[in-house]
């Protein structure tokens, strides 16, 4: 596979494991070279911004699991620190390395942050050096992949803690990290920004050849439309209606410079066939480069050392020995439309009868629905290609059923709660283990871009022919009709339906609850006081949701907790109100 490669030990760098934690900084080893030695060419430099690509890949590579904290997935287990948990208690973290549900994502952020500043100081020493245009070029270029990717952490940060501590130079010890306090987000933002800006301005549109994969123009483009779109959401949440309408206005612009690109979605946006959907192969390694991915965290294997998780975390017993971490609910089974008619079909009935009308448990509920709910998940008596135990060898296909066995071979779920299992993401080929695969996971698309579009200029003028005709592209990839014409009368209608193609056309990528948070909707999905409750698809209650919650539970699915071990050491960093 053509791809730039990451190299684990970066010569000469100092980097930050957890941030203002004991042992904040490791040192550089006796072993490594020590930078004077280490910084004097342009591969050094390449060597080290792969460094800094190698430790943004730990902040996202479990994305999807955040989607456990919305009502279409539901997660298990202990994989990744997340573990198994309740949206109610997501936020929570005691420790910003291994403790909390994602508390552990503010040291890794940092980490990722210090060690982009440092590569930031060192290319500007070396850029002094040189004189040839090509390695000038080349600096620059480096700059801005490197300030892209400290501007994507530093925007986790503001989105979980609201106001974190910034710094633009590498830390050199404890105490200076230990001095530090909270930056007002909006500062954050603006620098975040800035480097975005700065990134679009030197970064090709395009890589070829091993370069594949790197930060381009493209990229710097839809993550400041994003940046941009989300402060617009949280200023409108807050009141502030001629600063939302002004981030709006720069969000739809930035979207707008990729849509007129003209760049056509995978496979030019066809549904395929019923039985073996398009959408479905996209989620292939071997269609990862597709113009459509306009950035993605990058993995290499089999054998690298390198592997994801995807496998493990979406498949099941039967497919490379996984774990089935990760399932959809009967919630997302509801949200796929007809192709007939292209509205919803009537709610499915949690029953263990088979032979019910629209019974959960009857295959011929699901008939003629989207076909991206074919490519995306199982229901009873779907079929799958089973793996062998280490994942190398295809072999038969057999069906999933939740429930009972009967006696006939069914696929292994591990006793996953939620009724149904992903197809989305799971390897049909074999010589791959479950926790070695060369899938990159996938941080921006252009359906996500388009449908950011068509929320920013919704919010601003209401619902456009090009904002509409980008929603038609994209539901046809699921063979559904056009929207009616109801759908787009209105502001409030287009939304539901950019909501609508969000949830089926990103699940499984880690949206959802960003896109809950930044709408300010849990107390409509989970309304208060009373929460709601997760059943599985024959009506076994699995997961209760804010149930007898107060008002300060539903706060703090707003703003995470800031990791009480940062707190003890630095009593600059002071504690998020909820969690006080």
């Amino acid at each position: 596979m053509r791809r730039f490669s990451y190299l684990f030990i970066v010569l000469g760098l100092s980097v930050l494991t957890a941030a203002c934690t004991e042992d904040l900084l490791d040192q550089v080893p006796t072993t490594q070279l020590s930078s004077d030695l280490f910084w004097k060419t342009t591969d050094d430099a390449v060597f080290a911004v792969n460094g800094v690509y190698e430790a943004n890949r730990t902040t996202f590579d479990r994305d999807y699991y955040f989607d456990g904290a919305g009502e279409f997935v539901h997660t298990r287990g202990t994989s990744n620190n997340q573990g198994s948990f309740s949206p109610g208690g997501i936020g929570s973290a005691t420790n910003a390395t291994t403790g909390g549900n994602f508390g552990f994502l503010w040291g890794d952020c940092y980490r990722a942050i210090n060690r982009a500043n440092y590569v930031l100081g060192n290319i500007g020493t070396l850029r002094a050096t040189l004189k040839a245009p090509t390695d000038l070029a080349l600096m620059d270029r480096l700059v801005g992949e490197v300030r892209f990717m400290r501007a994507l952490n530093y925007f986790r940060l503001i989105d979980l803690w609201g106001d974190v501590p910034y710094f633009s130079k590498k830390l050199d010890g404890n105490t200076e990290a230990y001095s530090l306090s909270r930056t007002p987000r909006a500062a954050v933002k603006d620098s975040i920004l800035a480097d975005l800006t700065y990134a679009a301005s030197v970064l090709p549109e395009v890589y070829t050849g091993d370069n594949l994969g790197r930060a381009n123009k493209l990229a710097a483009w839809a993550f400041s439309g994003k940046v941009n779109l989300y402060w617009a959401c949280w200023m409108k949440n807050d009141g502030n209606t001629a600063e939302a309408q002004k981030y709006y206005t720069a969000a739809a612009a930035d979207f707008k410079k990729i849509i007129d690109k003209n760049i056509p979605l995978f496979r030019n946006g066809d549904p395929g066939p019923a039985d073996n959907p398009n959408y479905w192969h996209l989620f292939q390694y071997f269609n990862e480069y597709d113009p459509e991915v306009i950035f993605s965290v990058q993995f290499g294997g089999p054998l690298l050392s390198q592997g994801e998780e995807l496998m493990r975390d979406f498949g099941t017993r039967n497919t490379g020995n996984a774990q089935c971490w990760v399932a959809p609910t009967y919630r997302l089974a509801n949200r796929y439309q007809l192709v007939s008619t292209g509205d919803f079909a009537p709610p499915l009935v949690l029953s263990r009868t088979t032979t019910l009308l629209n019974s959960a448990t009857n295959p011929k509920s699901y008939v003629g629905r989207d076909y991206r709910m074919r490519a995306t998940m199982l229901w009873d008596e779907q079929k799958m290609l089973r793996l062998s135990t280490d994942g190398l060898n295809v072999q038969d296909s057999i069906p999933f059923r939740f429930g009972s066995r009967d006696g006939v071979t069914y696929i292994n779920y591990d006793g996953a709660p939620a009724g149904y299992i992903f197809r989305k993401w799971v390897r049909q080929s074999g010589g791959i283990g479950r926790s070695d695969g060369p899938q990159d996971i996938y941080l921006m698309r252009l359906p996500d871009v388009w449908l950011m579009y068509a929320e920013a200029v919704n919010e601003l003028t209401g619902p456009s022919p090009e904002a509409i005709t980008l929603l038609n592209r994209i539901r046809r990839r699921g063979n559904l009709p056009a929207l009616a014409a109801t759908k787009t009368a209105s502001k409030a209608e287009f939304f539901k339906a950019i909501e609508q193609e969000r949830i089926v056309e990103l699940v499984g990528e880690g949206h959802r609850f960003f896109d809950i948070r930044r709408w300010k909707k849990a107390e409509e999905i989970w309304p208060m006081p009373s929460g709601q409750v997760l059943f599985d698809s024959q009506g076994t209650r699995i997961r209760d949701e804010f149930v007898n919650a107060d008002l300060r539970t539903y706060q703090r699915y707003y703003i995470f907790q800031i990791p009480t071990s940062e707190i003890e050491v630095n009593s600059k960093i002071t504690q998020n109100i909820p969690w006080l």
